[in-house]
């Protein structure tokens, strides 16, 4: 059993839901909005919630996405059921309407993973592309059956528009003629019933051969059609009639095949109706700043800064909890004080969220689904049954009590009121204390002091009091839970005017337990104020914190987004200048190439080759600098005349400069000398430290690098790419040194190398032709390379 329609309407259910109304384009969505319940199932609350929140951030992702285009056809669909037709205008509205939903079903097929639930609903869609066209092809966006929709419409349509010409033209000769000048009323044609007529004075009836289709009201002027026409005009209604009945045909012949359709497309109408609603749950949701609570499996409830949805203004946030250290609520203070606001507020909040409406709460409120709500606000009374106040609320308490049971939330408003106060409040205290024992989730509000006493003494159940300023004689309307309300009664008097002796003798008439009473409601209250100042104080930094937590998190992710371009471009350039290195390392060897087999030694060539290296070499370094890896040498390890381990390069050389400021040693390696920074260098301890020999006499450039250029490189456990990399300089020493043959090492392992390297090898200018070593040469472990 739902909740009933009672209830919600003292809660203000019914205002909600014509608010949600008012966001729906479809009369049908609008429908289920006026309809829509509080679900007592759990999962059906879930779905509801999950539906609201994916309709929002569809609307915040596509602002402009709605079902805007689809009609009502209902009406239409049910005329073609009962065999009547549907007119042009109405068939464009299914057509519009099938369009739209053939568009949201495209739009949810891409968008399942991110709209699962809205999806769900686009499932009953069938788009229905050939009936779309077919009623295009039809009728014309003015509503009326188009001329090609079929070949007798057309060809009857050219004839009714020669006849129409004939007939002009034969009455425009009239109006011409001088011998009916004088007869004519006006020089115009105009048709009469159907039939096309001339303007002629009364006088000229006998004078003037033809057919009376009308009058003038004054009887002064005669519409007649002129004999002549006569014959066209009957040809001209045929000819119209047989048209009519042609369109007729198309238009039965269209809602025929609406008719095969009509489940289909009544389907696809009723997806389209739930989307709109849908949609208008969403946009309730962004108007009233709302948010979906936290669904939790318990009979309880947290609302934090929770705001009524239908007071405009400035609200005032309620803050309250229920079902969680406590089950009972009681508000006590005086009438008139905002018990009343928040009890319905509690009550709206529970059917909103039961409902898969978002609530205007803070995202941190919770809400659990309570399978009945019971709710005894306002005035009972009833003139046709006879009953008072205090009988209409106990009629209504009585089913209460009967009905409850744990999973129940109950909400009176002043009960135990309408009666004599001392019963009234003993009655209060029997009726709290029952659902209390039935586990019900309860919020009371009342004005007897008597309640503030049961609360206190009751386990589980708790004070609360709506805080009222004594200035300004007006409550705040912010809820104070654990601290009881009190009346303000001599306070309120004594600031309107009330002389102290009256009030003097009031309060003798004050018993010293009420005063002690209420003298420690004063200062649990002020306790209770302190306290909420220091929470608000603790809140505020703790806030403050989060967001710079969360400008921090921002900044940081900014800063790793902009490393990662950096880093992209400095690998994107250093490739270009490795490439534009390798690009001149080419030419230059093809020049040295020549130079050897001319057996030129000139000293001018040598030079020109050692300049070009070193130019190669400082892009090389620049290039090279992103990728920097390990951990080399350091500065005081370096000697003049030392002999290194280029590791980048695999080349021996003889250190000819200590590190300048940037770290980078200059070594010389036969002809050229080389900046290497002290990262890249490892010392070669088997070899004793001479001095560096400043020339070589008596030698060709291509004996230097035979001597100082090994048949084999060795490129295991490398990376492709920097084995690649080092390959490629190796190959252009060998080459240089005359070397006719090489080896190059990259062991068996996943054969990713070897794949690598191959394929390198076969675009690569200075390689002939490559194959894999054999027996005694390391086998499929090395690959032999043959130089051009």
């Amino acid at each position: 059993m739902g909740i009933e329609d009672k209830v919600l309407n003292k809660l203000d259910f019914p205002k909600v839901l014509a608010r949600l109304g008012e966001y729906c384009l479809l009369p049908r969505a609008k429908e289920l909005a006026e309809g829509l319940t509080p679900k007592v199932d759990w999962e059906e609350v879930h779905f509801g919630l999950q539906e609201t929140d994916e309709g929002k951030n569809l609307i915040r992702g596509n602002p402009l996405f709605s079902v805007r285009g689809a009609k009502e056809i209902r009406p239409y669909l049910e005329r073609c059921l009962l065999g009547g037709v549907i007119h042009g205008e109405e068939l464009l509205e299914i057509r519009d309407t099938l369009q739209v939903g053939r568009r949201l079903k495209q739009f949810f097929q891409e968008s399942q993973e991110e709209f699962p639930r809205l999806w769900e609903v686009s499932l009953s869609i069938e788009p229905q592309k050939a009936l779309e066209d077919e009623i295009s092809r039809c009728i014309a966006e003015d509503g009326k059956v188009a001329d090609n929709a079929s070949p007798e419409l057309a060809e009857l349509r050219r004839a009714i528009y020669r006849l129409q010409n004939r007939i002009r033209e034969s009455l425009e000769g009239t109006l011409r003629n001088p011998a009916y000048q004088k007869m004519l009323q006006d020089p115009i044609i105009t048709q009469r019933s159907d039939r096309y007529v001339i303007p002629i004075k009364q006088e000229y009836r006998g004078a003037f051969p033809g057919i009376v289709h009308d009058q003038s009201a004054s009887g002064a002027t005669l519409f007649i059609e002129p004999m002549p026409v006569v014959q066209l005009g009957n040809e001209l209604r045929e000819v119209v009639l047989k048209e009519q009945r042609e369109v007729q045909r198309i238009l039965q012949m269209l809602s025929a095949q609406v008719e095969t359709r009509a489940e289909t497309v009544a389907d696809l109408h009723e997806a389209l109706a739930k989307l709109d609603f849908v949609l208008a749950k969403a946009n309730l949701s962004v108007s009233m700043n709302a948010g979906a609570p936290e669904l939790v499996e318990k009979q309880q409830l947290k609302l934090i800064q929770a705001r009524h949805p239908l007071i405009g203004g400035k609200v005032v946030p309620l803050s309250v909890e229920l079902g969680i250290g406590f089950d009972t609520l009681v508000i006590t203070g005086p009438n008139t004080g905002g018990k009343t606001v928040a009890l319905k507020v509690i009550g709206l909040m529970a059917a909103m969220t039961q409902s898969g409406l978002h609530i205007p709460a803070e995202s941190n409120s919770s809400m659990g689904v309570f399978s009945q709500i019971f709710a005894d606000i306002g005035d009972e009374q009833s003139v046709e049954q006879s009953l008072s106040t205090f009988s209409g609320h106990m009629k209504n308490i009585v089913e209460i009590i009967d009905r409850s049971d744990e999973r129940s939330l109950v909400l009176l408003d002043e009960v135990g009121a309408g009666t004599d106060p001392t019963e009234g409040a003993a009655l209060a205290m029997g009726i709290l204390a029952e659902l209390h024992s039935r586990g019900c989730r309860t919020v009371s509000t009342t004005h007897y002091g008597a309640l503030k006493t049961f609360a206190y003494e009751t386990p589980r159940v708790k004070n609360a009091s709506v805080e009222f300023d004594t200035e300004t004689l007006r409550p705040t309307y912010r809820l104070l839970i654990g601290i009881p309300g009190k009346s303000n009664a001599f306070t309120i008097a004594r600031r309107l005017g009330l002389s102290e002796g009256v009030l003097e003798r009031a309060n003798t008439f004050v018993t010293e337990r009420e005063m002690q009473v209420a003298d420690l409601i004063e200062n649990l209250g002020e306790t209770h104020r302190e306290i909420e100042l220091e929470k608000e104080k603790v809140q505020s930094g703790r806030q403050a914190v989060e967001q710079q937590t969360k400008a921090l998190e921002e900044k940081s992710q900014r800063l790793d987004e902009d490393y990662d371009l950096l880093m992209t471009l400095a690998k994107e350039e250093a490739a270009e200048l490795v490439r534009e290195a390798k690009r001149e390392a080419e030419a230059i060897i093809a020049e040295l190439k020549e130079a050897l087999k001319k057996e030129t030694k000139q000293q001018q060539d040598i030079e020109k080759a050692r300049q070009g290296f070193r130019r190669i070499s400082n892009k090389l370094d620049k290039g090279r600098a992103v990728k920097q890896t390990g951990s080399g040498l350091s500065a005081d390890q370096i000697m003049l005349g030392q002999t290194v381990l280029m590791t980048k390069l695999r080349q021996k050389g003889q250190v000819l400069k200590l590190p300048n400021a940037s770290g980078e040693v200059l070594v010389q390696a036969g002809i050229m000398k080389v900046m290497v920074p002290l990262a890249e260098l490892k010392l070669v301890r088997e070899e004793k430290v001479s001095p560096p020999k400043s020339s070589r006499k008596g030698n060709s450039l291509g004996l230097q690098k035979a001597e100082e250029i090994r048949a084999e490189i060795d490129l295991r456990g490398m990376l492709v790419e920097e084995g690649t990399e080092v390959l490629d300089k190796f190959l252009d020493d060998a080459v240089l040194g005359g070397i006719g043959l090489v080896y190059v090492i990259h062991g068996k392992g996943t054969g990713a190398m070897r794949a690598g390297i191959q394929d390198f090898l076969r675009g690569h200018p200075h390689v002939r032709s490559f194959r894999l070593g054999e027996y005694g040469e390391g086998d499929s472990g090395v690959t032999v390379v043959e130089l051009k």
